[in-house]
């Protein structure tokens, strides 16, 4: 049996994802190691979804700025796994560990959070909007 932390699925709204950084999300769902390490290239995902490498590429950039995936390596050589909080584990027991040791390494700075991007609005211009005189 396998398990997924739930919590963070309030936030993927928040996270203003891309259709293809949704659609490699889901493909790493069903691709991780319980523990949340994906040992697929983005060529491999990018076949498994009928999607171009680009596209992928770009999906796999917005979740890495988000910190939902999680990469290591230099150039061609990257490994990728699910950021501890969405990553799938093998038990309860196991899952509650490693959430506590992700939030402990989170806390030190040695494990980025999973980050929303900040939005600001733009501020409303001088004197509102204009007033239309009939002429």
């Amino acid at each position: 049996m396998e398990i997924t932390p739930s919590g963070v699925l309030g936030m993927i709204p928040r996270l203003k994802l891309t259709p293809s950084a949704i659609a490699v999300l889901g493909i790493m769902s069903e691709l991780q190691a319980p523990g949340g390490e994906v040992n697929h290239s983005q060529v491999e995902m990018a076949e498994k979804l009928g999607l171009l490498e680009s596209a992928v590429s770009r999906g796999m950039k917005c979740l890495v700025d988000r910190n939902l995936v999680i990469r290591s390596g230099e150039g061609r050589g990257h490994s990728y796994r699910l950021h501890p909080f969405i990553a799938k584990y093998g038990s309860q027991a196991e899952m509650e560990a490693s959430l506590r040791a992700a939030a402990a390494q989170v806390r030190e700075g040695k494990l980025p959070d999973i980050a929303a991007p900040l939005y600001r609005k733009q501020p409303p211009r001088a004197g509102g909007r204009p007033k239309l005189v009939a002429v």
